[in-house]
C-alpha cells in the first residue's frame, strides 16, 4: 500500500519526446533585376527623334564598307525591276560623273542618268535618273543605290547584311505630309497664343498710360501726385 501511494506521489520521468520538425526551407534566389527601359547612349538621340533602332541601318559599299548614306534618307524603294534604295542624301564617299549615259536594254532602257561611284573604290553603286519613262519617273534626282552593290550595317543588332535581305518599311508621301500637317499646326496654335498675349498686354500698357494722363490732367497748375505704397495721394 505505501509503495503504491509512493509511485502515486513521486511519478518516474522514464524518457524526453522529442518533436521532430522539418528542416528549414533553403532561402529563395534573388528576384532578377527589372529589365531596364531606359535606352542605351547610342539610341538615346534616336528616341528623342522619334525614331527605333531597329528602323535604321548605315549603307555601305559592298567592295570598300565605305559609308555611302543611312536609313534616315531613304524615301522610296523599288523591289520589282531593279532593286533599288532611293536615298535623298548621300555622305561625301558617294562620287557621280557629269556626263549622262542612256541606258539601251534591261529596266533603264531609253532613261538618261548619271553613274554612282564609290568614291574610295571607284565600283559603280547606283544612278541618279535625269528622265524615265512613267514607271521610274518618282525616282528622278534621288541617289538610288543598286541592293546587290552595298550592304546595310543595323545599328539595332550591330550586325552587317546584304541589303537585297532588309526589307525597310513602306514609306508614303501622304504619311509624311500628315505628319508635316500637324506640326504646323501646332506651331500655329503657339503663335496664335503668343500673338494673343502680346495684345493683352499692350492694352494693359495702354490703359496704365491714359490712366497717368487723365490724372495728371485733373491736378491744378504746380502739383503734383506722390504715390505711397498704398497708391493714394497725399
Amino acid at each position: 500500500m505505501a509503495v503504491r501511494r509512493r509511485l502515486l506521489q513521486e511519478p518516474l520521468v522514464g524518457g524526453v519526446i522529442a518533436a521532430e520538425r522539418p528542416p528549414p526551407a533553403p532561402p529563395a534566389p534573388p528576384a532578377p533585376p527589372p529589365p531596364s527601359s531606359d535606352p542605351s547612349p547610342g539610341e538615346a538621340p534616336l528616341r528623342r527623334r522619334g525614331l527605333r533602332p531597329e528602323d535604321c541601318a548605315v549603307f555601305q559599299c559592298r567592295g570598300c564598307r565605305a559609308v555611302l548614306g543611312d536609313s534616315l534618307h531613304l524615301c522610296a524603294q523599288e523591289e520589282r525591276r531593279l532593286g533599288l534604295l532611293a536615298c535623298l542624301r548621300v555622305t561625301g564617299d558617294v562620287a557621280w560623273e557629269d556626263a549622262l549615259l542612256v541606258g539601251l536594254e534591261g529596266a533603264l532602257l531609253g532613261c538618261a542618268y548619271n553613274a554612282l561611284y564609290c568614291r574610295s573604290c571607284g565600283a559603280m553603286v547606283g544612278f541618279i535618273l535625269y528622265s524615265a519613262f512613267s514607271n521610274l519617273a518618282h525616282l528622278r534626282g534621288l541617289f538610288c543605290f543598286f541592293k546587290e552593290s552595298i550592304l546595310c550595317y543595323l545599328l539595332k543588332n550591330n550586325i552587317t547584311i546584304e541589303a537585297s535581305k532588309v526589307n525597310f518599311p513602306a514609306l508614303t508621301l501622304k504619311e509624311q505630309l500628315g505628319k508635316l500637317k500637324e506640326k504646323l499646326v501646332m506651331v500655329h496654335m503657339r503663335l496664335e497664343l503668343l500673338i494673343k498675349k502680346m495684345e493683352e498686354l499692350k492694352q494693359k500698357d495702354m490703359a496704365q498710360n491714359y490712366g497717368s494722363a487723365s490724372d495728371a490732367v485733373a491736378l491744378m497748375p504746380g502739383y503734383a501726385i506722390l504715390n505711397t505704397k498704398n497708391n493714394k495721394p497725399f
